[in-house]
């Protein structure tokens, strides 16, 4: 095949699939690495662990010798019952490639706004030193560094238009960010814990709107996708913000999982993949494939003080198919209860947002 044409064919399934690649295979050898049965791949053993991030880790990342997959996710759950995510994603090498814009509005739950746009990369504009994007000479992504520079803050301004329906929404971190090295890439919560706050323009009619803000950023990501699928989800209160994540090797047997809790205005804590339990405990048929409904995630870690419980119901599911993918975005209600040292907070009928992505 022409190398040209499977550059290409890579970079749509890349931008089709906006995956979270953590790391996993389908056996694992604690001593050395990831095999294949059958197979004479060889991939060395990956687990993920956290690390600062930087203004340029946030930023664009150009790509020479082969074609990488990178995007910049951001969502907020609105009081007012209204939640959105924004995804800005781009495979490229070099000069060439593509940039897809998608914007997801919800209202209590219910699709409301679903739109995409693919443009070709010479339309699109981005930093290498710090987080700018910008598209068809439309500014979407910039972090400002004169407030960085002033409070220490990351203060992101988003703005996205597609067919007439619009968001302006200002994101401000309210914890430290993190990163970390996958088998195919870096993936990192840029934003764990944000404050954020905007207008919605939505057939003419302008929504103020403020809520609970989430950024990720993901680079260098490349194929092949190994896993089955995997589950990713956030459990947010007051003032901490649990990240975790379960993939997986067949529908019913599990690769790996990790789990990593914020404090708001400090930091973050890598819990010991031992001392997490996630399951899940109802079922239903849902576009010719069975999906979990209601989860429930445990965690005694005494060695870090943190105990965690709780479940996760869904309310709504927005199902998203394509050829070698399918993906459903919940809207769950979260009850349960996060324990940090002597510090305790209670989850009440919280809505929030995970995922299922299943390759099979």
């Amino acid at each position: 095949m022409n190398k040209k044409i499977l550059g290409l064919f890579s970079c749509i399934l890349l931008i089709t699939i906006n995956v979270l690649p953590v790391a996993g295979a389908f056996e694992i050898n604690r001593e050395h690495g990831i095999s294949f049965p059958g197979k004479p791949t060889f991939i060395p053993r990956s687990t993920y662990e956290p690390e600062g991030i930087d203004f340029k880790d946030a930023a664009f990342h150009s790509s020479y010798g082969r074609y990488h997959g990178e995007w910049w996710y951001f969502e907020g759950i609105f009081d007012n019952g209204y939640s959105i995510v924004i995804d800005v994603i781009v495979c490229s090498k070099g000069s060439r490639g593509i940039c897809k814009l998608k914007l997801n509005i919800y209202n209590h739950t219910n699709l409301e706004v679903y739109l995409k746009k693919i443009i070709s990369l010479k339309e699109f504009e981005a930093s290498e030193e710090f987080p700018f994007v910008k598209v068809s000479g439309k500014q979407i992504i910039k972090l400002d560094r004169e407030k960085f520079n002033n409070t220490g803050e990351w203060v992101y301004n988003v703005s996205l238009e597609i067919d007439n329906q619009e968001v302006n929404l200002q994101v401000t971190g309210t914890t430290k960010g993190w990163k970390g090295k996958l088998l195919r890439g870096w993936y990192g919560p840029v934003l764990p814990m944000a404050d954020i706050e905007g207008t919605l323009i939505l057939n003419g009619d302008q929504i103020n709107v403020s809520g609970l803000g989430y950024h990720e950023h993901a680079w260098n990501i490349s194929f092949p996708i190994w896993e089955w699928g995997w589950y990713w989800g956030k459990i947010v209160s007051d003032s901490f913000s649990l990240f975790w994540a379960k993939t997986m090797k067949t529908r019913r047997t599990e690769q790996q999982r990790f789990a990593i809790l914020s404090q708001n205005q400090l930091g973050y804590i890598n819990i010991n993949p031992e001392n997490i339990k996630f399951k899940a405990t109802e079922y239903i048929f849902d576009n010719r494939r069975i999906i979990p409904t209601k989860f429930i995630l445990n965690i005694s870690d005494s060695e870090s003080s943190i105990y965690i419980n709780a479940t996760m119901e869904t309310i709504n599911t927005h199902h998203i198919g394509f050829v070698i993918t399918r993906y459903w975005r919940y809207h769950v209600k979260v009850n349960g209860e996060i324990t940090y040292g002597s510090s305790s907070e209670m989850i009440e009928d919280e809505i929030q947002l995970m995922e299922l992505r299943r390759f099979r």
